[in-house]
């Protein structure tokens, strides 16, 4: 297994990962079972076991108006598999704990069993869990166990390294933006939404060809998550505005400004953003092998945080990031 480059915690800028560093500490001192800790998409363990969870509330990550109960853990377990997909693991189970109001109003047999469904697709299964009453709305908390014997990292990124991502980004904040504005989001956008792909597959073929320096998964937005890989990495990260591929869905109905932001600050795509050398990646071999669209969207230079070029060649740092829990802490 892959030695660990460090157990500190390096994240990115943003109040709720002030938080995270606050309770964690900058560095800590673990058990040498302990082979990554705080800081990466997942922890890492003695034997190349990759744990994360992963945490889905009501009315913060999802509206039931919104989605059927199935639809719900469909997601919340598709959420949680991406974290083991971004150490380039295999899934192997799942732990699922709800907390359900009574009398009804939510059917937690097919909460589980849209957790269920997604782990299947992945190869996993759920092997246990817990179950709650809550006083308030549901929530899911989804632990999400892997083997890799090579897991990758966020901290890998060199200067003069590419920038890429798999898929395209900003459909899913688009799905989030119509229902929130009183509409209904196209099929499309609404599939973004409801059931995300864990990009195991992806992850698995980039390591098998010894392509990936380092990879984290967009959960709360391209130039947040890029963020985090920045500081992991101790380099800056320019991104080509011309490059980003958004999603034609969100095109349509945001149109294009509207639609870049959510691509970079919107979140939950659930997409790979991988660092290669220069010349490594062969885009049309993703493209023909797994139907997965593969696209550079910048490079690695000396320096710190995320940057954004337009095409007349304008730069300007990102220093917003994505989604953030705490950002309204006093």
């Amino acid at each position: 297994m892959k030695k660990p480059v460090s157990k500190c915690v390096r994240l990115g800028p943003g109040a709720e990962f002030d938080l995270i560093r606050s309770l964690v500490g900058e560095e800590s001192d673990f058990p040498a079972e302990v082979r990554v800790g705080p800081g990466d998409d997942a922890a890492v363990l003695e034997g190349g076991w990759v744990v994360s969870t992963d945490l889905a509330v009501e009315d913060v990550h999802f509206r039931r108006a919104w989605l059927t109960d199935e639809e719900i853990g469909y997601r919340a377990g598709a959420a949680a598999l991406s974290d083991i997909a971004a150490m380039a693991a295999s899934p192997v189970a799942l732990l699922l704990s709800i907390a359900a109001p009574r009398g009804g109003a939510v059917d937690v047999r097919a909460v589980q069993a849209g957790v269920q469904a997604v782990a299947r697709t992945v190869g996993a299964c759920v092997i246990g869990g817990d179950i709650s009453r809550s006083p308030g709305p549901l929530m899911l908390d989804v632990v999400a166990l892997g083997r890799s014997t090579w897991p990758v990292l966020r901290d890998g990124a060199e200067p003069g390294d590419h920038v890429w991502v798999t898929g395209t980004l900003g459909a899913s904040a688009a799905a989030v933006q119509a229902w929130e504005s009183g509409g209904e989001p196209s099929a499309e956008l609404r599939a973004a939404f409801t059931k995300p792909t864990p990009r195991v597959e992806a992850a698995r073929c980039l390591v098998e060809h010894e392509v990936v320096d380092a990879m984290i998964d967009i959960s709360d937005g391209l130039a947040g998550d890029l963020g985090h890989l920045a500081a992991a990495s101790g380099v800056q990260i320019t991104l080509e505005a011309a490059l980003i591929p958004v999603a034609s869905a969100a095109l349509e109905a945001l149109g294009p400004d509207r639609a870049l932001e959510a691509a970079l600050h919107g979140g939950e795509d659930y997409e790979l953003c991988f660092v290669t050398d220069p010349g490594v990646v062969d885009a049309e071999y993703f493209l023909t092998r797994h139907g997965l669209k593969v696209t550079r969207v910048g490079s690695v230079s000396s320096g710190s945080g995320v940057w954004m070029e337009s095409a007349a060649g304008e730069r300007k740092e990102l220093s917003r990031g994505g989604f953030d829990h705490w950002a309204d802490l006093p």
